[in-house]
């Protein structure tokens, strides 16, 4: 059964929060990329881009080819799961689209498809933690005013898991840490507008109605527990940010289990360990 309903990732988006939240994804993996001692000359950039997000890797000595799942009108390529690309790019980058995956793993493998051997692959992905005081404020709410609750908030992957699947999608040299953004609103309503403008609401695959009782007892209570001194929520988004390489005999290769000519233990006491 499937958990995601992907059709919201394929529907025109125009809103600001796409800019905020989505650019400083972009922001950051382009950081990252700055800091690789190579030249791309092509590559792929996968997922949702905005005139915000172009702008930032318009800023890269690279010439880039956008693939989306949403018809925004300047893509190269409209596509959604099932690149069209073999062995191709240098290069390839996911920007906040692989969570929204029932099968991340092979969401991965497909991106590492699409590169060339010794080829990098840079990707952002929503991460466990996002939107905690949502999830607990409407479940909080559900359970008070019918006794029960539903999941109306994505489930995320944990930071460990998105690393586990980079080496089970086959990269070499797999590499996943994690940012975090906080937002603030000064109510739930605005909050919620956002994640619609970018395709995060009603994302699941099994929704269940929700009464505008739930989402004013939800306000409520994120007031209660999530809110600034000065009122407002918080709002926090997680992502991992993820980095591998297509396979290549001419990478270096971790030690074997085993292998080293030194105990740990003598190693620390020359640093007075």
């Amino acid at each position: 059964m499937a958990t995601f309903d992907r059709t919201r990732l394929r529907h025109p988006r125009d809103n600001a929060f796409d800019d905020v939240l989505h650019r400083h994804v972009a922001e950051e993996l382009a950081e990252r990329l700055s800091f690789v001692q190579r030249r791309f000359e092509t590559g792929l950039i996968c997922g949702p881009a905005s005139a915000g997000q172009r702008d930032i890797w318009r800023q890269m000595p690279t010439r880039w080819i956008y693939a989306s799942p949403a018809p925004f009108g300047c893509e190269d390529v409209v596509c959604d799961i099932g690149l069209p690309f073999c062995r191709t790019f240098p290069i390839v980058v996911s920007q906040n689209a692989l969570h929204l995956n029932d099968d991340p793993v092979r969401a991965l493998g497909e991106l590492r498809g699409a590169l060339v051997p010794d080829g990098l692959f840079l990707g952002a992905a929503a991460a466990h933690g996002t939107l905690d005081e949502l999830a607990d404020s409407l479940l909080r709410a559900e359970a008070e005013l019918t006794g029960g609750a539903a999941a109306r908030v994505a489930p995320f992957a944990a930071l460990r898991t998105w690393g586990d699947a980079l080496a089970r999608a086959g990269f070499a040299l797999p590499v996943a840490d994690e940012i975090r953004v906080v937002l603030r609103y000064s109510d739930l309503a605005g909050l919620l507008r956002d994640l619609g403008g970018i395709g995060g609401r009603g994302v699941l695959a099994q929704r269940r109605p929700a009464h505008r009782r739930l989402f004013e007892r939800a306000e409520a209570i994120y007031r209660e527990r999530h809110a600034d001194p000065d009122g407002r929520l918080r709002a926090t988004f997680v992502f991992a940010c993820l980095s591998g390489w297509a396979p290549d005999p001419s990478q270096q290769k971790p030690a074997r289990r085993g292998s080293a000519s030194v105990r740990l233990a003598d190693a620390l006491k020359d640093f007075g360990g």
